[in-house]
């Protein structure tokens, strides 16, 4: 060990508290949503913390200090002048309008859902065996519903159906779709109510999202989607889906060449798969060097993606930036897929590939 350099210890601690800072605020962003402290910001404009508290009925003190701890963050705008608190658009955007593609209330909800996690991993760090999805509890299933939900909700139907060709006819007229990692099945209700001649069954192994996903389902009332588990109900091995939709599904699960025989095995000669997958570099060195989230993606990783791709002893544990373009190539033309398109699909975050036999 080299002599401290006491100029870099004082910008790494700097550095670090703001990292222990932004733990503290995952929480506590948390509760300015479950509080409806964010969209009572925008509602009434410019405020002191007792007019927030009043808007709202809640207790003065508390809503103060979340006030003054929102603003050092960041996340709110303070006058001092006029003493008033508010909120951007910018900050709107991203904390409080669910139909915003910025919006990441999702990924607060999950970061604070694993948590609790620490124990468990520090575990698996000497075993080897991570947790599944379920492990996490409910909030981990409902944090992951809401990052993805805008995507589901507003672009697949309008922006991702139409590049599959002849696939919004086929639907119009009546097909069988699968949606295999449906979570809350939010893609599944979506592509129900576009298109109500065709039939669509979303598959999760997780019992937390399915519970979530029969919840959105009643509440959309579409009569033309079900829900199962593939544990009890596997995928057909017969050819019998038109289209075979996964979103953010394949890195993580424990078996991804299984899953991607089982999908080539369940579509129709004629059908295709909607594969979304985070986008990455080939290299970590490159996702160093030039992904401008890596740190999130890998956070995300251990906690979560890679953590329920290694829940079983032989998985595989891709991780969250593991399923590679050059990766996904190799591994469905191993099961038998012979057309591999990236298509051009705006996504910070996501690749989109669409793949047919």
């Amino acid at each position: 060990m080299q002599p401290i350099d006491e100029e870099k210890l004082g910008l790494f601690l700097k550095q670090t508290s703001g990292m222990v800072a932004a733990s503290f605020n995952c929480a506590i962003t948390v509760l300015g949503d479950r509080l409806g402290l964010y969209r009572a910001l925008a509602e009434i404009g410019p405020c002191d913390s007792q007019s927030l508290a009043d808007y709202l009925n809640l207790h003065e003190r508390w809503v103060r200090e979340w006030l003054h701890q929102q603003t050092c963050i960041g996340q709110l705008e303070y006058s001092a002048e006029l003493e008033l608190f508010s909120i951007s658009a910018e900050a709107h955007a991203v904390l409080a309008d669910a139909e915003n593609p910025a919006y990441l209330m999702g990924g607060f909800d999950s970061a604070l859902a694993v948590f609790p996690a620490v124990s468990k991993l520090e575990e698996a760090f000497r075993t080897g065996i991570g947790m599944s999805y379920d492990d996490h509890g409910p909030s981990c299933a409902c944090g992951i519903e809401r990052m993805g939900a805008f995507t589901k909700k507003h672009r697949l139907v309008t922006e991702m159906i139409p590049e599959i060709p002849g696939m919004h006819q086929r639907l119009t007229d009546g097909a069988s779709v699968a949606d295999v990692g449906c979570g809350g099945g939010l893609a599944t209700i979506a592509l129900g109510q576009a298109y109500p001649r065709s039939t669509f069954v979303g598959y999760d192994t997780s019992e937390e999202a399915l519970a979530r996903a029969r919840a959105n389902l009643a509440e959309a009332g579409v009569t033309n989607v079900r829900l199962c588990n593939p544990l009890t109900e596997p995928l057909p091995r017969t050819a019998t889906f038109d289209l075979i939709t996964t979103f953010d599904v394949i890195h993580d699960t424990p078996y991804p060449q299984d899953l991607i025989e089982q999908i080539f095995a369940a579509l129709r000669g004629d059908g295709y798969w909607l594969c979304e997958d985070i986008k990455g570099f080939e290299s970590f060195a490159d996702n160093l060097a030039q992904h401008p989230v890596a740190a999130l993606l890998y956070g995300f990783s251990v906690t979560v993606c890679m953590n329920s791709g290694l829940s079983t002893a032989d998985g595989a544990g891709l991780g969250t930036l593991g399923f590679t373009e050059q990766l996904a190539r190799e591994m469905t033309a191993r099961s038998g897929f012979k057309d591999f398109q990236l298509l051009n699909i705006e996504n910070p975050m996501n690749n989109y590939y669409l793949l047919n036999k």
